[in-house]
């Protein structure tokens, strides 16, 4: 009888200390699992994690500065253009005075890069000044208009062959402009300088 009971209770005793071990093993495998989820949860994508102290709102990029206008104002065109007026068509010495004021008109142009900028920029410049004029000088300024660009335009298509003229006009040396940035003023007077009277 005492070992029947000896084995019943060795038995028992057995079946505690395994089912024992069993529940200790299964609180181990969920006390591992833990840290795991948490990490998965730590890798979630960029875009759906906000770092810590960051803002989270998107900045719209800054305006780009206007390339065109390279954010330089036109230089004043009034000293430049004082040669193309007090002068005309049968005036005294117009042969010469129109190389200087289309050589002035052109270092303008250049200097300006008016080839790089609006055309409407360029025109609101233009008749700004032909604006201020008085009215006989814009009359006069008409009347010279077509020598000055026909100065411009040799000075520019054969500058060897305009070299005399400037010489004699007291023109040191071609203007510095491209014919771009000529055709952009003179595209630009063109559009509003009245044809000169008949």
């Amino acid at each position: 009888m005492k070992r029947t009971f000896w084995s019943r209770t060795h038995a028992a005793v057995c079946c505690a200390a395994f089912c024992l071990a069993a529940l200790l093993a299964g609180c181990t495998a969920a006390a591992n699992t833990s840290p795991a989820s948490t990490e998965a949860l730590s890798q979630a994508p960029a875009s759906e994690a906000v770092p810590s102290g960051e803002d989270d709102t998107t900045t719209a990029p800054a305006a780009p500065v206007d390339d065109e206008e390279n954010g330089i104002a036109f230089t004043d065109p009034a000293d430049a253009f004082a040669g193309v007026l007090g002068w005309g068509p049968g005036t005294a010495g117009t042969s010469l005075k129109m190389y200087v004021a289309a050589a002035s008109m052109m270092d303008w142009a250049g200097e300006n890069h008016a080839a790089a900028r609006s055309a409407a920029s360029v025109s609101e410049c233009l008749e700004g000044w032909y604006d201020g004029l008085e009215t006989f000088d814009q009359e006069n300024f008409a009347e010279a208009w077509p020598l000055i660009q026909d100065a411009a335009q040799q000075m520019l298509d054969d500058p060897d062959g305009a070299a005399p003229m400037m010489e004699d006009a007291g023109v040191d040396e071609a203007p510095d402009c491209t014919a771009e940035d000529w055709a952009a003023v003179a595209g630009a007077l063109n559009r509003f300088v009245p044809a000169p009277l008949q």
